[in-house]
């Protein structure tokens, strides 16, 4: 398994959308969003994924902080344009992998559909949580078929992690088996509160380097 020299760093963004304006959130990231930053320096990789009528996920991932930084005024333009469909300011989550893998190799020119997962939760104690992925969910990633990528991150005692499956059918065959995890764990021993996972289908997607099978991004 090869390690990169530098943690990758990423940025998420959970929109709340106005009723209706689906179709219309899905365009900008389409058509806007994704060519306007195709080509930024240090960029790795934009997801974007639906998971509801009024809700999504859009995630990329940078070569450092200081790529990501390098950009955040014009992430923060492009947001105030977006507020036309979003019933809300968007939540935000960013920071370096602390954990994950590449489970296919995947080219950069591939247009490969997939199956997003995100699950976010505010940690007792990160360092707990951090054992927790690699002693008892990364064993079930490795027994899994269809699964792309994982990864995780912590920005403060928020603690978000994700995969992104070939299909729903094989992130479904796991949903299973890794919340049978949290709950041998107790997710109160872990948590404050509950976890909320969002889930839904990836709409667009661009990788700017090749992702090859063992990478991690930690």
């Amino acid at each position: 398994m090869s390690k990169r020299k530098e943690k990758m760093y990423f940025r998420i963004t959970i929109p709340a959308l106005q009723d209706g304006k689906k179709d219309e959130a899905i365009s900008f990231v389409k058509d806007k969003v994704m060519p306007e930053f195709d080509g930024t320096p240090g960029l790795i990789s934009m997801t974007a994924a639906i998971t509801g009528e009024t809700s999504g996920i859009n995630m990329s991932a940078y070569e450092s902080k200081e790529a990501s930084d390098a950009v955040a005024e014009k992430v923060q333009a492009t947001l105030a344009e977006a507020a036309s469909f979003m019933a809300a300011p968007p939540v935000i989550y960013e920071g370096e992998a602390v954990f994950g893998k590449v489970y296919q190799n995947i080219s950069k020119d591939e247009k490969k559909p997939g199956y997003m997962r995100l699950v976010v939760g505010v940690a007792k104690e990160t360092d707990a949580v951090l054992n927790f992925l690699k002693e008892k969910v990364e064993p079930i990633y490795e027994d899994s078929d269809g699964l792309q990528i994982t990864g995780a991150l912590f920005d403060g005692n928020s603690a978000i992690s994700w995969n992104i499956w070939d299909t729903q059918e094989a992130m479904d065959n796991a949903v299973e088996k890794l919340q049978g995890a949290l709950d041998s764990e107790s997710e109160s021993d872990l948590f404050d509160g509950s976890t909320i996972a969002y889930m839904g289908p990836v709409y667009a997607g661009k990788l700017f380097v090749d992702f090859k099978e063992g990478e991690t991004p930690n």
